[in-house]
């Protein structure tokens, strides 16, 4: 492997080029103390050393410091890292890491989502939202399964009284409205209309508006 290519970046950092492509980022000093140059033939058994030694022990405390602050799924903690310019095997070693410790748990990530945005938002916009996150297909039906969750229709009831919907003797524009609002939210037509039509007492149809 030749090193093609050293470049500057913020915060004492340089990327590494080898072969021309992306390798790895370090910072000056151990470029330095590792005496690396633009040019230079870089032996399989340093860049072992290398990502051992330096990269691997990075990415997992870049992990560790990820999910300080917040949980987050494997896809969001890949996305980071690879955005860190870490080679794909340090990804999947910190990734790896980070899992034995139960740190990272898509399922129970999706379930404290579920449970979290139930009374604001319906199925269908939360599975999007997890798409959005990287969770797979059968993890999100696992956690739909685990998560205590209010059904559609409890969710709109207690989204009308957040909004301080007029409920009472609501107008047929103020009717349109909360239709087109809870819509866009995701619910079903048939959850939002069952809802309305009890507490207003009016059997509007869609197709009024």
């Amino acid at each position: 492997m030749i090193i093609t290519k050293i470049e500057p970046l913020g915060k004492g950092r340089q990327r590494i080029f080898l072969d021309g492509e992306i390798a790895f980022v370090l910072y000056r000093g151990e470029v330095s103390s590792l005496a690396l140059k633009e040019g230079m033939e870089l032996p399989d058994t340093r860049y072992q050393e290398i990502v051992g030694d330096i990269l691997v022990k990075r990415a997992r405390l870049r992990c560790m410091n990820l999910l300080k602050s917040m949980d987050k799924t494997e896809w969001q903690l890949r996305t980071k890292l690879r955005q860190g310019d870490y080679p794909p095997s340090v990804i999947d070693d910190a990734i790896a890491y980070v899992k034995s410790f139960h740190y990272v748990d898509d399922v129970r990530y999706a379930r404290n989502y579920i449970e979290s945005r139930s009374s604001s938002r319906s199925i269908r916009q939360i599975t999007q939202e997890l798409r959005s996150k990287g969770i797979s297909e059968e993890d999100m039906e696992q956690a739909f399964g685990q998560a205590d969750t209010q059904t559609e229709e409890q969710a709109i009831l207690k989204l009308t009284e957040k909004k301080h919907m007029n409920l009472e003797h609501p107008t047929r524009e103020e009717l349109q409205k909360y239709y087109a609002f809870f819509l866009r939210k995701g619910f079903s037509y048939g959850a939002v209309r069952r809802v309305l039509q009890k507490t207003t007492g009016s059997s509007w149809e869609k197709e009024e508006f």
